[in-house]
């Protein structure tokens, strides 16, 4: 089974090892380990957006996972 890496933006030396059938499976424990790390530390989601990296076995990015949280603005009449 090929061997994929995770890492968060900003946490490289916690690079956690993985090994998923093919890149959907390793993206998609990518998007399951943010889940899990923002439903833990739920002060994190206000620094506004988080970047996980997904690595082949040789360290080439091959998939990247982008979630920003958005203030929406306000609505009212127009100026």
């Amino acid at each position: 089974m090929p061997q994929y890496h995770i890492t968060f933006a900003g946490r490289e030396q916690d690079r956690v090892p993985v090994e998923c059938a093919d890149l959907p499976a390793a993206r998609n424990q990518a998007i399951q380990r943010l889940g899990a790390y923002l439903a833990s530390h739920p002060g994190f989601a206000e620094e506004g957006h988080w970047r996980v990296t997904v690595e082949d076995d040789v360290g080439r990015a091959v998939a990247t996972v982008i979630v920003a949280t958005v203030t929406p603005r306000p609505v009212g009449p127009e100026t």
